[in-house]
Protein backbone atom coordinates (compact mmCIF):
# COMPACT_ATOMS: atom_id res chain seq x y z
CA UNK A 1 0.00 0.00 0.00
CA UNK A 2 1.25 3.48 -1.10
CA UNK A 3 2.17 5.53 1.66
CA UNK A 4 -0.70 7.91 2.36
CA UNK A 5 1.28 10.70 3.40
CA UNK A 6 2.61 10.70 0.38
CA UNK A 7 -0.38 12.73 0.14
CA UNK A 8 -1.48 13.38 2.91
CA UNK A 9 -0.10 15.27 6.36
CA UNK A 10 -0.18 14.83 9.71
CA UNK A 11 -3.71 14.55 9.65
CA UNK A 12 -3.93 10.99 7.98
CA UNK A 13 -0.92 9.52 10.36
CA UNK A 14 -3.39 7.41 11.43
CA UNK A 15 -3.87 5.75 7.95
CA UNK A 16 0.33 5.12 7.76
CA UNK A 17 2.45 5.37 11.02
CA UNK A 18 2.77 2.25 12.39
CA UNK A 19 4.65 0.69 9.19
CA UNK A 20 7.56 3.21 8.85
CA UNK A 21 11.10 2.33 10.89
CA UNK A 22 13.91 1.85 10.53
CA UNK A 23 16.94 -0.54 12.10
CA UNK A 24 17.50 0.19 15.92
CA UNK A 25 20.45 -1.46 16.52
CA UNK A 26 21.30 -4.75 19.29
CA UNK A 27 19.88 -4.71 22.83
CA UNK A 28 19.33 -2.05 24.59
CA UNK A 29 21.05 -1.29 28.63
CA UNK A 30 17.79 -1.79 31.46
CA UNK A 31 18.35 1.43 32.04
CA UNK A 32 17.31 2.45 28.56
CA UNK A 33 14.69 2.44 26.40
CA UNK A 34 14.56 2.36 22.69
CA UNK A 35 12.18 4.57 21.06
CA UNK A 36 11.41 4.98 17.03
CA UNK A 37 8.82 7.55 16.25
CA UNK A 38 7.16 7.93 13.04
CA UNK A 39 6.94 11.52 13.68
CA UNK A 40 9.73 14.17 12.79
CA UNK A 41 11.16 15.82 15.36
CA UNK A 42 9.89 19.17 14.26
CA UNK A 43 6.56 18.83 14.56
CA UNK A 44 4.33 19.80 17.61
CA UNK A 45 3.94 15.54 18.50
CA UNK A 46 7.52 14.57 17.68
CA UNK A 47 8.76 18.22 20.07
CA UNK A 48 6.01 17.20 22.51
CA UNK A 49 7.12 13.54 22.57
CA UNK A 50 11.05 14.95 22.85
CA UNK A 51 9.93 16.93 26.10
CA UNK A 52 8.15 13.27 27.53
CA UNK A 53 10.90 11.16 27.00
CA UNK A 54 13.50 13.88 28.60
CA UNK A 55 11.23 14.38 31.78
CA UNK A 56 10.99 11.00 32.11
CA UNK A 57 14.71 10.42 32.45
CA UNK A 58 15.26 12.88 34.44
CA UNK A 59 12.40 11.02 36.18
CA UNK A 60 13.14 7.55 36.42
CA UNK A 61 16.93 7.57 35.31
CA UNK A 62 15.93 5.67 32.67
CA UNK A 63 17.92 7.20 29.67
CA UNK A 64 15.59 7.19 25.94
CA UNK A 65 16.72 6.43 22.85
CA UNK A 66 14.29 8.18 20.75
CA UNK A 67 15.11 8.19 16.97
CA UNK A 68 12.69 10.31 14.47
CA UNK A 69 12.10 8.57 11.57
CA UNK A 70 9.43 10.08 9.66
CA UNK A 71 6.47 8.88 7.80
CA UNK A 72 8.56 8.08 4.35
CA UNK A 73 10.88 5.40 6.34
CA UNK A 74 10.47 1.78 5.33
CA UNK A 75 8.46 -1.10 6.17
CA UNK A 76 10.62 -3.03 7.66
CA UNK A 77 9.64 -2.44 11.43
CA UNK A 78 8.02 -5.70 12.07
CA UNK A 79 11.18 -7.23 10.35
CA UNK A 80 13.52 -5.75 12.62
CA UNK A 81 11.00 -6.41 15.85
CA UNK A 82 10.79 -10.08 14.79
CA UNK A 83 14.62 -10.14 14.36
CA UNK A 84 15.10 -8.95 17.89
CA UNK A 85 16.25 -5.46 16.48
CA UNK A 86 13.25 -3.13 17.21
CA UNK A 87 12.83 -0.75 19.35
CA UNK A 88 10.62 -1.30 22.94
CA UNK A 89 8.19 1.45 21.95
CA UNK A 90 6.69 2.95 18.95
CA UNK A 91 3.89 5.06 17.13
CA UNK A 92 0.81 3.14 15.97
CA UNK A 93 -2.99 4.18 15.27
CA UNK A 94 -6.49 2.81 15.51
CA UNK A 95 -6.21 0.98 11.74
CA UNK A 96 -2.79 0.23 11.87
CA UNK A 97 -1.81 -1.72 15.04
CA UNK A 98 -3.41 -4.86 13.62
CA UNK A 99 -0.46 -5.84 11.11
CA UNK A 100 1.45 -5.70 14.32
CA UNK A 101 -1.01 -8.14 16.47
CA UNK A 102 -0.71 -10.49 13.19
CA UNK A 103 2.81 -11.23 14.21
CA UNK A 104 2.23 -11.12 17.53
CA UNK A 105 4.67 -8.18 17.61
CA UNK A 106 2.27 -5.88 19.87
CA UNK A 107 2.69 -6.44 23.81
CA UNK A 108 -0.92 -6.75 25.66
CA UNK A 109 -0.97 -3.38 27.83
CA UNK A 110 -4.08 -4.24 29.82
CA UNK A 111 -1.99 -3.88 33.04
CA UNK A 112 -1.00 -0.01 32.37
CA UNK A 113 -4.52 0.46 32.88
CA UNK A 114 -4.01 -0.06 36.82
CA UNK A 115 -0.99 2.00 36.52
CA UNK A 116 -0.88 5.45 38.01
CA UNK A 117 -0.12 8.45 36.49
CA UNK A 118 2.34 10.30 37.92
CA UNK A 119 1.17 13.05 40.32
CA UNK A 120 -2.03 12.95 39.48
CA UNK A 121 -3.64 10.24 42.02
CA UNK A 122 -5.29 8.59 39.54
CA UNK A 123 -5.35 5.25 37.38
CA UNK A 124 -4.56 5.17 33.59
CA UNK A 125 -8.29 3.57 33.19
CA UNK A 126 -9.48 6.85 35.57
CA UNK A 127 -8.28 8.80 32.67
CA UNK A 128 -9.03 7.01 29.50
CA UNK A 129 -12.79 6.90 28.44
CA UNK A 130 -14.40 3.68 27.55
CA UNK A 131 -14.72 4.60 23.95
CA UNK A 132 -10.60 5.21 23.51
CA UNK A 133 -9.64 2.30 25.46
CA UNK A 134 -11.92 0.71 22.65
CA UNK A 135 -10.30 1.84 19.62
CA UNK A 136 -7.03 0.98 21.10
CA UNK A 137 -8.15 -2.13 21.71
CA UNK A 138 -8.56 -6.08 19.54
CA UNK A 139 -11.08 -9.29 20.65
CA UNK A 140 -8.10 -9.66 23.47
CA UNK A 141 -6.07 -6.94 24.86
CA UNK A 142 -5.46 -3.53 24.79
CA UNK A 143 -2.52 -3.45 22.33
CA UNK A 144 -1.58 0.52 22.59
CA UNK A 145 -2.44 3.37 24.28
CA UNK A 146 -3.78 6.80 23.06
CA UNK A 147 -2.70 9.93 23.24
CA UNK A 148 -5.14 11.98 20.23
CA UNK A 149 -8.79 10.93 19.11
CA UNK A 150 -9.45 11.44 15.21
CA UNK A 151 -13.02 10.91 13.98
CA UNK A 152 -15.22 12.14 11.01
CA UNK A 153 -17.72 15.01 10.64
CA UNK A 154 -19.06 17.59 8.10
CA UNK A 155 -16.62 21.18 8.33
CA UNK A 156 -18.62 23.79 7.85
CA UNK A 157 -17.67 27.71 8.19
CA UNK A 158 -20.50 28.74 11.49
CA UNK A 159 -19.55 32.49 10.58
CA UNK A 160 -21.47 31.99 7.32
CA UNK A 161 -24.01 29.11 8.66
CA UNK A 162 -24.32 29.99 12.08
CA UNK A 163 -25.39 26.52 14.23
CA UNK A 164 -25.98 24.29 10.77
CA UNK A 165 -26.63 20.77 12.20
CA UNK A 166 -29.25 19.04 10.42
CA UNK A 167 -30.56 15.88 12.29
CA UNK A 168 -31.79 13.54 9.35
CA UNK A 169 -30.93 13.04 5.59
CA UNK A 170 -33.52 15.08 4.52
CA UNK A 171 -32.63 18.02 6.15
CA UNK A 172 -29.13 17.77 4.69
CA UNK A 173 -30.39 17.50 1.39
CA UNK A 174 -32.77 20.30 1.78
CA UNK A 175 -29.63 22.53 2.72
CA UNK A 176 -27.66 21.03 -0.09
CA UNK A 177 -30.66 22.05 -2.57
CA UNK A 178 -31.07 25.44 -0.76
CA UNK A 179 -27.17 26.05 -1.71
CA UNK A 180 -27.59 25.45 -4.79
CA UNK A 181 -30.46 27.60 -5.21
CA UNK A 182 -28.60 30.22 -3.65
CA UNK A 183 -25.57 30.05 -6.68
CA UNK A 184 -23.19 28.09 -3.99
CA UNK A 185 -21.13 24.85 -4.43
CA UNK A 186 -22.70 23.08 -1.42
CA UNK A 187 -19.81 20.05 -1.70
CA UNK A 188 -16.21 20.10 -1.98
CA UNK A 189 -14.29 17.06 -2.62
CA UNK A 190 -10.98 15.86 -3.34
CA UNK A 191 -12.33 13.04 -5.66
CA UNK A 192 -8.47 11.35 -6.47
CA UNK A 193 -8.43 10.47 -2.81
CA UNK A 194 -10.39 7.21 -2.67
CA UNK A 195 -10.45 6.64 0.57
CA UNK A 196 -11.76 10.33 1.10
CA UNK A 197 -14.56 9.10 -1.17
CA UNK A 198 -15.43 6.38 0.66
CA UNK A 199 -16.27 8.10 3.87
CA UNK A 200 -19.60 8.61 2.31
CA UNK A 201 -20.77 5.56 1.76
CA UNK A 202 -19.35 4.53 4.93
CA UNK A 203 -20.43 7.33 7.37
CA UNK A 204 -24.23 6.66 5.88
CA UNK A 205 -23.76 2.97 6.66
CA UNK A 206 -22.22 2.72 10.11
CA UNK A 207 -23.42 6.00 11.45
CA UNK A 208 -26.81 4.35 11.12
CA UNK A 209 -25.93 0.17 11.69
CA UNK A 210 -23.31 0.55 13.68
CA UNK A 211 -19.63 -1.45 14.19
CA UNK A 212 -19.42 -4.05 11.97
CA UNK A 213 -21.62 -3.23 9.43
CA UNK A 214 -19.15 -1.63 6.86
CA UNK A 215 -16.66 -4.55 7.76
CA UNK A 216 -18.78 -7.34 7.26
CA UNK A 217 -19.18 -6.36 3.66
CA UNK A 218 -15.58 -8.05 3.02
CA UNK A 219 -16.58 -11.07 5.28
CA UNK A 220 -19.39 -12.17 3.92
CA UNK A 221 -21.29 -11.56 0.44
CA UNK A 222 -24.53 -12.27 2.34
CA UNK A 223 -24.10 -8.75 4.27
CA UNK A 224 -24.73 -7.26 1.06
CA UNK A 225 -28.21 -8.06 1.46
CA UNK A 226 -29.32 -5.77 4.07
CA UNK A 227 -31.78 -3.49 3.29
CA UNK A 228 -29.61 -0.45 5.46
CA UNK A 229 -26.57 -1.83 2.81
CA UNK A 230 -28.81 -0.33 -0.30
CA UNK A 231 -30.37 2.43 1.57
CA UNK A 232 -26.79 3.69 2.49
CA UNK A 233 -25.74 3.20 -1.43
CA UNK A 234 -28.75 5.03 -2.09
CA UNK A 235 -27.99 7.95 -0.26
CA UNK A 236 -24.72 8.66 -2.14
CA UNK A 237 -26.16 7.98 -5.58
CA UNK A 238 -28.73 11.02 -4.60
CA UNK A 239 -25.56 13.12 -4.25
CA UNK A 240 -23.89 11.98 -7.13
CA UNK A 241 -27.28 12.56 -9.54
CA UNK A 242 -27.58 15.61 -6.95
CA UNK A 243 -24.91 17.85 -8.73
CA UNK A 244 -23.99 19.13 -4.88
CA UNK A 245 -20.26 18.58 -5.82
CA UNK A 246 -18.26 20.96 -7.69
CA UNK A 247 -17.59 20.29 -11.63
CA UNK A 248 -15.36 17.24 -12.17
CA UNK A 249 -14.89 16.78 -8.71
CA UNK A 250 -13.33 13.66 -9.54
CA UNK A 251 -10.90 14.42 -10.83
CA UNK A 252 -9.71 16.98 -8.59
CA UNK A 253 -6.36 16.45 -6.76
CA UNK A 254 -5.57 16.55 -2.96
CA UNK A 255 -5.56 19.31 -1.52
CA UNK A 256 -7.52 21.74 -4.38
CA UNK A 257 -10.92 21.16 -2.80
CA UNK A 258 -10.11 21.01 0.91
CA UNK A 259 -8.63 24.20 0.20
CA UNK A 260 -11.05 26.01 -1.91
CA UNK A 261 -13.48 25.02 1.06
CA UNK A 262 -10.97 26.67 3.17
CA UNK A 263 -11.31 29.74 1.19
CA UNK A 264 -14.89 30.10 1.14
CA UNK A 265 -15.34 28.37 -2.24
CA UNK A 266 -17.23 25.54 -1.06
CA UNK A 267 -19.83 25.58 1.98
CA UNK A 268 -18.94 21.72 3.32
CA UNK A 269 -16.45 19.33 2.91
CA UNK A 270 -16.60 15.78 4.73
CA UNK A 271 -13.28 15.25 6.43
CA UNK A 272 -11.06 13.85 9.48
CA UNK A 273 -10.21 16.11 12.37
CA UNK A 274 -7.33 17.41 11.44
CA UNK A 275 -8.81 19.36 8.27
CA UNK A 276 -8.84 22.63 9.84
CA UNK A 277 -4.82 22.26 11.29
CA UNK A 278 -4.38 21.09 7.54
CA UNK A 279 -6.20 24.07 5.73
CA UNK A 280 -5.01 26.54 8.56
CA UNK A 281 -2.82 28.81 6.33
CA UNK A 282 -5.70 28.79 3.77
CA UNK A 283 -8.61 29.72 5.56
CA UNK A 284 -10.49 32.90 4.66
CA UNK A 285 -9.76 36.22 7.04
CA UNK A 286 -12.84 35.63 10.28
CA UNK A 287 -13.65 31.78 9.07
CA UNK A 288 -14.90 29.78 11.89
CA UNK A 289 -14.71 25.98 11.71
CA UNK A 290 -17.26 23.87 13.22
CA UNK A 291 -18.71 20.35 12.47
CA UNK A 292 -21.67 18.50 12.71
CA UNK A 293 -21.91 14.56 12.02
CA UNK A 294 -23.79 13.22 9.07
CA UNK A 295 -26.90 12.35 9.71
CA UNK A 296 -27.86 8.78 8.48
CA UNK A 297 -30.27 7.72 11.71
CA UNK A 298 -30.51 4.71 13.33
CA UNK A 299 -27.87 3.88 15.93
CA UNK A 300 -25.84 7.00 15.08
CA UNK A 301 -22.59 6.07 16.31
CA UNK A 302 -19.30 8.03 16.14
CA UNK A 303 -15.92 7.11 14.78
CA UNK A 304 -13.71 7.29 17.08
CA UNK A 305 -9.85 6.55 16.09
CA UNK A 306 -6.85 6.66 17.90
CA UNK A 307 -2.91 7.81 17.84
CA UNK A 308 -1.03 6.28 20.44
CA UNK A 309 2.26 4.31 21.58
CA UNK A 310 2.34 0.77 20.64
CA UNK A 311 5.10 -1.77 22.57
CA UNK A 312 7.21 -4.56 21.38
CA UNK A 313 6.23 -7.73 22.49
CA UNK A 314 9.49 -8.46 21.99
CA UNK A 315 11.31 -5.00 23.46
CA UNK A 316 14.17 -5.43 25.66
CA UNK A 317 12.39 -3.08 28.52
CA UNK A 318 8.75 -3.96 27.88
CA UNK A 319 8.27 -2.84 31.84
CA UNK A 320 9.98 0.33 31.11
CA UNK A 321 7.91 0.93 28.05
CA UNK A 322 4.60 0.65 29.98
CA UNK A 323 6.24 2.88 32.65
CA UNK A 324 7.18 5.67 30.24
CA UNK A 325 3.03 5.25 29.01
CA UNK A 326 1.00 5.69 32.13
CA UNK A 327 3.31 8.88 32.70
CA UNK A 328 2.74 10.10 29.26
CA UNK A 329 -0.77 9.93 30.17
CA UNK A 330 -0.63 12.91 32.61
CA UNK A 331 -2.94 15.86 31.91
CA UNK A 332 -0.08 18.19 30.63
CA UNK A 333 1.70 16.61 28.23
CA UNK A 334 -2.15 15.83 26.99
CA UNK A 335 -2.92 19.34 27.15
CA UNK A 336 -0.01 20.22 24.66
CA UNK A 337 -1.75 17.90 21.77
CA UNK A 338 -4.69 20.37 21.73
CA UNK A 339 -2.59 23.69 22.41
CA UNK A 340 0.38 22.53 20.23
CA UNK A 341 -1.16 20.13 17.58
CA UNK A 342 -3.99 20.82 17.37
CA UNK A 343 -5.86 17.49 17.89
CA UNK A 344 -8.55 15.94 20.16
CA UNK A 345 -6.32 14.48 23.11
CA UNK A 346 -7.46 11.53 24.75
CA UNK A 347 -7.94 12.31 27.97
CA UNK A 348 -11.52 13.96 28.03
CA UNK A 349 -10.46 16.14 30.56
CA UNK A 350 -8.07 18.07 28.43
CA UNK A 351 -10.31 20.63 26.33
CA UNK A 352 -9.90 20.54 22.61
CA UNK A 353 -9.42 23.21 20.30
CA UNK A 354 -12.82 25.25 20.03
CA UNK A 355 -13.03 24.04 16.34
CA UNK A 356 -12.98 20.44 17.23
CA UNK A 357 -15.06 20.75 20.57
CA UNK A 358 -18.04 19.91 18.77
CA UNK A 359 -16.38 16.56 17.61
CA UNK A 360 -14.58 16.11 21.28
CA UNK A 361 -18.26 16.22 22.57
CA UNK A 362 -19.99 13.85 19.89
CA UNK A 363 -17.01 11.47 20.51
CA UNK A 364 -17.85 11.82 24.70
CA UNK A 365 -21.85 11.80 24.24
CA UNK A 366 -21.89 8.80 21.95
CA UNK A 367 -24.34 5.78 22.64
CA UNK A 368 -22.75 3.81 19.95
CA UNK A 369 -18.69 3.98 18.79
CA UNK A 370 -16.99 2.56 16.07
CA UNK A 371 -13.14 2.77 14.70
CA UNK A 372 -11.86 4.07 11.52
CA UNK A 373 -13.62 2.85 8.34
CA UNK A 374 -14.93 0.36 10.62
CA UNK A 375 -11.84 -1.70 10.60
CA UNK A 376 -12.53 -2.35 6.83
CA UNK A 377 -9.23 -1.19 5.81
CA UNK A 378 -7.25 -3.95 7.80
CA UNK A 379 -7.67 -6.04 4.52
CA UNK A 380 -5.43 -3.86 2.58
CA UNK A 381 -6.14 -6.26 -0.48
CA UNK A 382 -10.31 -6.02 -0.12
CA UNK A 383 -10.02 -2.23 0.51
CA UNK A 384 -7.75 -0.82 -1.50
CA UNK A 385 -8.28 -3.26 -4.79
CA UNK A 386 -11.80 -4.11 -4.38
CA UNK A 387 -13.75 -1.95 -2.35
CA UNK A 388 -12.52 1.67 -3.15
CA UNK A 389 -12.60 1.41 -6.86
CA UNK A 390 -16.32 0.22 -6.50
CA UNK A 391 -16.76 2.72 -4.06
CA UNK A 392 -15.64 5.11 -6.61
CA UNK A 393 -18.18 4.14 -8.91
CA UNK A 394 -20.74 4.71 -7.01
CA UNK A 395 -19.94 8.49 -5.72
CA UNK A 396 -18.69 9.40 -9.19
CA UNK A 397 -22.43 8.62 -10.94
CA UNK A 398 -21.14 5.61 -12.79
CA UNK A 399 -22.92 2.94 -11.51
CA UNK A 400 -26.06 3.52 -9.14
CA UNK A 401 -27.04 1.94 -6.00
CA UNK A 402 -28.43 -1.28 -7.29
CA UNK A 403 -25.79 -2.50 -9.42
CA UNK A 404 -23.36 -1.49 -6.63
CA UNK A 405 -25.01 -3.68 -4.01
CA UNK A 406 -25.26 -6.45 -6.90
CA UNK A 407 -21.06 -5.80 -7.99
CA UNK A 408 -20.11 -6.05 -4.58
CA UNK A 409 -21.94 -9.36 -3.45
CA UNK A 410 -20.06 -10.63 -6.36
CA UNK A 411 -16.79 -9.20 -6.06
CA UNK A 412 -16.50 -10.34 -2.14
CA UNK A 413 -17.83 -13.80 -2.99
CA UNK A 414 -15.01 -13.91 -5.75
CA UNK A 415 -12.82 -12.20 -3.41
CA UNK A 416 -13.43 -14.66 -0.97
CA UNK A 417 -12.98 -17.00 -3.11
CA UNK A 418 -9.56 -16.64 -4.00
CA UNK A 419 -8.67 -16.38 -0.74
CA UNK A 420 -9.41 -20.28 -0.05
Amino acid sequence: MRKLTVMLTVGALALSVGACGKKNGSAASEKELVYTSSWGADEPQGKLIKSIADDFTKATGTEVDLKFVGRKGTDTLPTEMNAGQGPDLFDTSTDSVGAFVAQNLAAPLDDVLDMKVPGEGKKVRDVLPESVVKASTDKDHVRFMAHTVISTAVWYDASEHAGLAPKTWKEFIAYLDEAKKDGRTPLGQDGTVNFYNAYWFYSALVRSEGAGSLSALGKDPAAWDRPAVLAAAKKVEELADGGYFQKDFMATKYPAAQDAWAQGKYDLNLNGTWLAAETGSKLAKGTEVASFQLPAGGKNSVEVGTLGWGVNAKGHNVEAAKEFLAFALQKKYEAKISTDAHNIPARPDVPAPGYLAGVQKDVAEAKFTHRTYDDMAADKNWWNNVFLPLDDQLLSGKIDAATFVKTGKKKAADYLASKG
